[in-house]
């Protein structure tokens, strides 16, 4: 090959990767989407997971929440009120963590809107199989409030929804 044909080959494939990393590379809705997507792995437990490899999991799960984090989960679980605060929202989960016997969480449907600098709203559901004799199904709607504060997307806010939605009027 002539020398301009090889230059010519050499820039085409430049281009080519340099499109493949720019086109790949994650968005704010996908860096969201992976963050909830390892909020569902942490929540869920096989049966024969240590304490130790619980711990570790709940650990991880709370950081994916901010230092000023709520949880309103008090219409569909037998919580109080809400919980306000990172530690807070960690003490509930050290303390369910050793009682839960194997469940596995997924999420569907998430709907990510970006907000304004920093901040997203996000609507799913999340549903839990457990590994009793019937496999027990449960799902349920959440809003969440996401920020990012130093790179990480992070849950501000979190409320189950209650009951099923009314479709809108228009």
């Amino acid at each position: 090959m002539n020398r301009s044909i090889r230059w010519l080959v050499m820039l085409v494939v430049v281009a080519g990767a340099g499109f493949g990393i720019w086109y790949n590379l994650p968005t704010e809705e996908k860096r969201i989407r992976k963050t909830i997507e390892g909020m569902a792995r942490d929540a869920t437990f096989t049966g024969g997971e240590g304490s130790l490899s619980r711990l570790a999991k709940v650990e991880s799960l709370s950081s994916r929440f901010a230092v000023d984090a709520e949880l309103h989960v008090d219409q569909v679980l037998p919580v109080e009120s809400a919980l306000s605060g990172r530690d807070a929202i960690k003490g509930l989960m050290m303390a369910a963590a050793p009682h839960l016997g194997a469940v596995d969480v997924q999420v569907h449907d998430v709907q990510v809107t970006l907000g304004g600098e920093g901040e997203a709203r996000v609507s799913m559901t999340a549903s839990a199989k457990t590994g009793g004799k019937r496999g027990d199904f449960t799902a349920q709607e959440f809003d969440l409030k996401m920020v990012r504060i130093e790179g990480k997307w992070l849950v501000r806010r979190l409320d189950a929804v209650a009951g099923f939605r009314k479709a809108e009027v228009r």
